[in-house]
């Protein structure tokens, strides 16, 4: 194939040949004319001698000045005997003036039509001066390269236009039957045909056309598009090879991918009509075949912005209600603006925007058909973006240099709808297409950095070669589409959050301004600026809550969502039939657990839970799953979340979510697994004002597979939160836990759960405790820290108070710094105290189903302390501190816990075992904390009597228990101290050694400690149960020192 360059210079050189021959054909006419003109002079000559007697001698002129004469003259004697003979001529003379307003009668010269002198002159030479179709071409020729074009047309491509569309609406009025059909239609063919031939040479050499602006000629295709286009389409379909067509293309596409850019986004007509432009061009096969080699389709640097600003697909693919500009276009006045108003831009938004989708997503899918090059360059141009974009997931991400959200969404958008084929739900047909070793074969993605699934980028590295192997579009496009649904849609829920606190934080400067409250210290001056910035601060909030509802309507807009999730549907499905060992999921169920633990200690341990993960998933990057997670628990903020109302998919859902959160080995990170909670719990919550279950109840109690393994998931997970591996990973395990303890709650109301919570504590014993034992730290600490919280309040309170009427404790701090560290401990006091509602709540329901479960070695002794520990605070001499004004401020309901603690007391009443437990806890027993509380519940609460009776009899066991105790150990004597436990201070029963500290303690007591430890506690040193070492020799001292004090009793 010749080169473009070579093309053109032919081109050029057989167009200036055809002028050279024009040139030289015009002089050789004008010279006959000039002779012509001098015999018809002298013949006149001779004439006017005869008819006057007095001679008279005409001025000299130029054949030039001459020439409209003999024009005239030429022009009646061709019509006059074209008329006469001819009536194909006669036709196309009429005709004429209609198609190329252009006339040879020089009479008409005068008005808007142009005055054809070659053809006239061509005619006048003929013997019976007849027109053929070879005279079109010199028609074109003469006006486009002499004469020029009439005056009303205000372009080349304009007037090319007319000649094309006039010719067409004649061909459509011929009659069949009409005489000399054939040769009009012929010559009307061949004027269609070189109106799109010089329509196209004009954008090839431009100097070759008077007047010629290939600007204007653009201008006018993009302008009147919908009249022009089969014009435009024929000039294309025209050109002959691939070398012309690409020449044409670099500068149509790039002049529209300006006008894109330079668009008006606050008003969609201006940028609707642009993409339907692009999308009809696109569509034409030959130009998305050569479309990725066009002029300006890769940026001029390999940076965000420049794929955005600077490259043909980027201003088309960013316009979206997501960006700022339009933003604020919809909400004008949004701070004034009444709910339904804002419904109602909701709604414009979501149409709108499915027209803008509809058309970019036909762009991409006419490209993507296009050619295998396109097809190919189109993707690594996606992959290269969103390779540049990891950092919009980061949390302190700068957006304004990555790409907006409305690029990012779009792309994300489209990726898809061109999957959603190939991930026909519930079939998944084709779903065996997409490559298992996409990652080991494939660089397309830069993964190198990317956390994995459950190894590290080491052990990746060793297992994957560098050798590129192919891949189909179809692996491709699901793997790019789930990279985009991390970064790209990801993006948005990290700008989401930073808007709700950019609003807050603005509204709080507005409001200090408005009100004259002014950080203290400040002079005059300054405060004069803050107030000068305030029309700033309105507009910028303006702005924040303009994106904010932006994204709230995106993420509303039902219809589009639902195609998210069926997107998510697909890519659940694919994971699971990974990590299926027969791989023949969804055509068979998968049954978990993959892997059956031996020992519970082995869910502790993720260096050997890791070897159990199947291959190739644990080389996975993370985000393939980070994505589906966050975008489901970021959904179901808005209106618009496709899991409600949608059960089968939810079902699939639910089960993926199981599935990862039941097999330990599939997913090593903690934090992941918490989102995973996190979306359960939201789905387990009450629908508000609809008295309606949670959106995934129905599932709990309905799927086989979730009812089997949602429990033991729950349970397993409340321990491994203890780290998320995050910064904030201490609060998070309370949060993670907050969510299982409501979760759990709802499961409770059905039969079955409660039968498996039984069955747990008989017959998996270790992994029941190792549960418990959690739950009692964090009761424990949780508890601890609202007390302490309240304590502060209470102080801070009483403080302010007393500030009122008379100085107060400087030391303490000033007015404002108190009232700031108020807020702080009003905060946290919420948190700690939600979260302890929940865990005794939690309590509550598991000791009345199995109280003897909890009567355990490893979990009585402690159950009971927390017990008394926390009695003795709410009722004990110290109580008046925590009362604090507000109370319901913080969810400190000090009945409600009392009558928490006292149900759990009676809940465990009848085990004798529970009784003695508590009568040992000499730090914090005392029968007259019980008998406080028995006049509490009495009197202000709602507690049924049987209940305050069971435990005044119950506390009343327990002190004839502590005084049988005291009396046995006076009886006993000093007990030795190497007989005492060093942790707990009572006489050990069981005494092991610790290999690593030799220190000896009691079997119990280092087995309760290892449940939220597992290091030697005297040492730091790892530790486990299977470690310590039978103390034979100090056991049976202790046991001979039981014998001689029961003896002695006796």
């Amino acid at each position: 194939m010749a080169s473009q360059d070579e093309i053109r210079a032919k081109r050029l050189a057989k167009l200036q040949q055809h002028e050279a021959q024009q040139a030289q054909k015009k002089q050789q006419t004008e010279q006959e004319l000039a002779q012509q003109l001098q015999q018809a002079q002298q013949e006149l000559k001779v004439e006017q001698g005869k008819a006057q007697p007095k001679e008279h001698v005409p001025p000299v002129v130029s054949a030039e000045k001459e020439l409209p004469v003999v024009e005239q003259e030429l022009s009646d004697h061709t019509i006059a005997d074209t008329t006469a003979t001819d009536p194909f001529t006669e036709w196309v003379l009429t005709q004429l003036e209609f198609i190329f307003q252009a006339t040879i009668d020089p009479e008409k010269n005068k008005g808007d039509l142009v005055f054809l002198y070659n053809l006239a002159y061509e005619l006048q030479q003929r013997p019976h001066g007849q027109i053929t179709p070879d005279d079109i071409e010199s028609i074109f020729m003469e006006i486009l390269t002499e004469v020029g074009i009439p005056a009303k047309s205000k372009s080349l491509m304009e007037y090319l236009y007319l000649t094309y569309h006039n010719a067409f609406r004649i061909k459509r009025t011929i009659p069949l039957k009409a005489h000399l059909y054939q040769e009009k239609v012929q010559f009307l063919n061949q004027v269609i045909k070189f109106s799109v031939s010089y329509g196209g040479i004009s954008f090839h050499v431009v100097d070759l056309f008077i007047n010629n602006d290939v600007s204007k000629s653009l201008e006018f295709f993009v302008t009147r598009f919908n009249d022009v286009s089969s014009f435009l389409f024929d000039i294309i379909n025209n050109e002959e090879d691939e070398a012309s067509l690409l020449e044409l293309a670099n500068l149509i596409f790039p002049y529209l991918s300006f006008k894109i850019s330079t668009a008006n986004l606050g008003h969609s007509s201006n940028f609707i009509h642009l993409l339907s432009v692009y999308e009809a061009l696109v569509s034409i096969k030959p130009v998305a075949a050569i479309f990725s080699q066009v002029n300006g389709f890769q940026p001029p640097k390999q940076e965000c912005l420049d794929y955005e600003h600077k490259t043909l697909l980027g201003p088309l693919l960013r316009i979206s209600p997501l960006l700022e500009d339009m933003a604020v276009n919809y909400f004008q006045g949004v701070s004034t603006q009444t709910p339904m108003q804002i419904h109602n831009t909701y709604s414009s938004i979501q149409n709108e925007y499915n027209v803008i989708i509809s058309h970019l997503f036909t762009i991409v899918d006419k490209l993507v058909r296009g050619s295998v090059k396109t097809r190919t360059d189109l993707v690594e141009w996606f992959a290269d973006l969103i390779n540049l974009n990891h950092l919009r997931r980061g949390s302190h991400a700068d957006f304004k240099k990555l790409s907006s959200d409305g690029i990012m969404y779009n792309i994300s958008i489209i990726l898809i709808k061109l999957s959603l084929p190939f991930l026909n739900y519930p079939l998944f047909g084709k779903i065996d297409k997409i490559d298992v070793d996409y990652f080991r074969k494939n660089r397309l993605l830069d993964v190198d950095e990317e956390s994995r699934v459950n190894s590290t980028i080491e052990e990746v590295e060793e297992q994957y070669s560098h050798e590129e192997q192919d891949t189909n579009f179809i692996s491709d496009c699901f793997n790019l589409t789930l990279a985009y649904l991390h970064y790209g849609i990801g993006g948005i829920f990290i700008k989401y959050d930073r808007l709700k606190q950019q609003i807050k934080q603005v509204q709080s400067r507005i409001d200090q301004i408005e009100s004259g409250q002014t950080p203290p210290g400040l002079n005059p001056m300054m405060i004069s600026f803050l107030r000068q910035e305030l029309p700033k601060l309105k507009k910028t909030i303006e702005a924040f809550k303009s994106v904010k509802h932006s994204i709230q309507a995106i993420f509303d807009f039902r219809n589009l969502q639902l195609e998210i999730f069926d997107f998510i549907i697909g890519a659940t499905t694919f994971i699971i039939r990974l990590i299926d060992p027969s791989h023949s999921y969804p055509q068979s169920k998968l049954s978990i657990p993959i892997f059956k633990i031996s020992k519970v200690s082995e869910l502790d341990d993720h260096d050997y839970l890791k070897t159990k993960t199947p291959i190739p998933w644990k080389y996975y990057p993370e985000f393939i799953v980070e994505g589906i997670v966050n975008y489901c628990k970021f959904s179901t903020n808005f209106m618009g979340c496709p899991l409600v109302d949608n059960q089968d998919k939810l079902t699939c859902f639910c089960e993926f979510i199981i599935i990862l959160l039941r097999c330990p080995e599939l997913v090593g990170n903690p934090h992941l697994k918490s989102n995973l909670v996190e979306i359960l719990f939201v789905g387990s919550l009450p629908i508000e004002n609809a008295n309606r279950d949670g959106f995934m109840i129905s599932v709990f109690n309905n799927n086989k597979l979730i009812i089997d393994n949602i429990l033991y998931s729950l349970l397993d997970f409340y321990v491994m939160v203890e780290k998320t591996g995050a910064s904030s990973q201490f609060y998070d395990k309370f949060n993670s836990r907050y969510y299982i303890s409501v979760i759990l709650e709802q499961l409770w109301k059905n039969p079955s759960y409660r039968f498996q919570l039984k069955d747990y504590s008989r017959n998996n014993v270790d992994f029941f405790i190792r549960f418990i034992a959690r739950m009692l730290n964090d009761t424990t600490y949780l508890l601890d820290e609202t007390f302490n919280v309240l304590n502060e309040i209470h102080n801070v309170q009483q403080e302010l108070k007393k500030r009122l009427t008379s100085p107060g404790d400087e030391s303490m701090g000033t007015d404002e710094e108190l009232e700031g560290n108020l807020d702080s401990l009003e905060s946290r006091a919420k948190s700690y105290m939600s979260l302890s509602n929940k865990t005794m709540e939690l309590f509550k329901l598991f000791t009345k189903e199995v109280p003897q479960g909890f009567m355990l070695a490893e979990i009585i002794d402690r159950l009971a302390s927390m017990l008394n520990y926390n009695l003795s605070i709410m009722v004990g001499p110290k109580c008046s501190n925590l009362k604090v004004e507000n109370p319901e401020k913080y969810n400190f309901e000090p009945k409600k816990i009392l009558t928490l603690l006292c149900e759990i007391y009676v809940n465990l009443s009848s085990q004798k075992e529970f009784v003695a437990s508590v009568a040992r806890d000499e730090r914090s027993f005392n029968l007259a904390y019980f008998e406080k509380a028995e006049n509490i519940l009495t009197t202000k609460t709602y507690v049924e009597p049987k209940t305050i009776n069971a435990l005044v009899t119950f506390a009343r066991a327990a002190e004839d228990q502590r005084k049988l105790e005291e009396m046995e150990e006076m009886e006993m004597g000093e007990i030795p101290d190497e007989f005492l436990d060093p942790l707990m201070f009572t006489l050990m029963k069981d005494p092991v050694i610790l290999p690593g500290s030799r220190v000896s303690i009691d079997r119990s007591t280092i087995k309760a400690h290892l449940l939220s430890d597992s290091t030697d506690p005297f040492n730091r040193m790892p530790l486990t149960l299977d470690d310590v070492i039978d103390n034979v020799e100090l056991k049976q001292q202790i046991d001979e020192f039981r014998q001689k004090a029961r003896q002695n009793r006796q």
